[in-house]
């Protein structure tokens, strides 16, 4: 019983943490203001987390979790490397789409204070894995720009994940058509050619 309470618990204040960051920021909302959207009392929140950063770290290291298992939940590494990059590319655009907090929360993580930043680079890259044996091997094929994974997955995954939050917030309308253009761009911007290589 105390396990599922706990469990409870917990979720509830990363789902209370994450409608305040998309909505306040960072810096834009105090325990007291969380534990009130929790539904948990202020001194339960500290049972769990230590601190603020730790709350934060914890509730990216989730959504990231999610993310890896929208990305990869169809995955086939017998593809082309251009197909399977498409279609990581498709999964986390509709994941974005279903998941407005997450996708509008995005850039408060990017404004985290340095020491916060470097702890979630490192949970990030493990939990994404997947992608960067997919640019190691894209490189080694030929297939792929030499450059680092940060700078293949800033060229890729990033624009799709911002194109999603200005989706969301109606300043654009992404068509189908439009869509799978912007999938083709964002192999084209990432690959030594345009001509698919094995």
């Amino acid at each position: 019983m105390c396990a599922s309470s706990c469990k409870d618990k917990h979720q509830a204040i990363l789902s209370a943490t994450l409608k305040l960051l998309a909505e306040k920021g960072f810096h834009g909302f105090s325990i007291k203001q969380l534990s009130n959207e929790a539904g948990v009392a202020a001194g339960t929140i500290y049972l769990y987390f230590k601190d603020k950063d730790a709350l934060i770290a914890d509730l990216h290291s989730t959504i990231i979790s999610a993310v890896a298992k929208a990305i990869f939940k169809n995955k086939n590494g017998a593809l082309p490397i251009k197909d399977q990059h498409r279609q990581m590319c498709l999964n986390l655009w509709q994941f974005c789409l279903e998941n407005e907090s997450i996708t509008l929360c995005k850039p408060q993580f990017d404004h985290l204070p340095m020491d916060v930043l470097h702890h979630l680079y490192d949970d990030t890259w493990s939990q994404l894995k997947p992608i960067a044996e997919l640019y190691e091997q894209g490189r080694q094929q030929g297939v792929l720009k030499n450059l680092p994974d940060d700078v293949l997955s800033a060229f890729s995954f990033e624009p799709i994940v911002n194109l999603a939050g200005q989706q969301l917030r109606r300043t654009i309308d992404i068509t189908n058509d439009d869509l799978n253009t912007m999938l083709e761009a964002s192999w084209s911007a990432i690959s030594t050619s345009t001509i698919e290589t094995q």
